[in-house]
């Protein structure tokens, strides 16, 4: 079951970068801390895209919208 998981959020990865207009930010990774992530050592806010469970110490990945300091978070590692 873990390795269909992986997948998925591979899938959802791809498909994400794939829409994304290159001039925008990619998926970056982070680490969740609390209710923030941190990403480049910087922390941010953070929201869930899709339902997922994720904890302290879970390595994600997340887009960084223009004009916001909110992180939303996309998919598990």
């Amino acid at each position: 079951m873990a390795a269909n998981f992986s997948e998925m959020n591979r899938a959802i990865l791809n498909y994400i970068n794939s829409k994304i207009p290159k001039d925008t930010n990619q998926a970056q990774i982070g680490v969740v801390n609390g209710n923030r992530v941190v990403i480049n050592n910087e922390s941010y806010a953070y929201t869930p895209t899709v339902d997922m469970y994720f904890g302290d110490g879970n390595r994600v990945a997340c887009l960084l919208p223009e004009k916001s300091n909110m992180a939303a978070v996309v998919g598990v590692f």
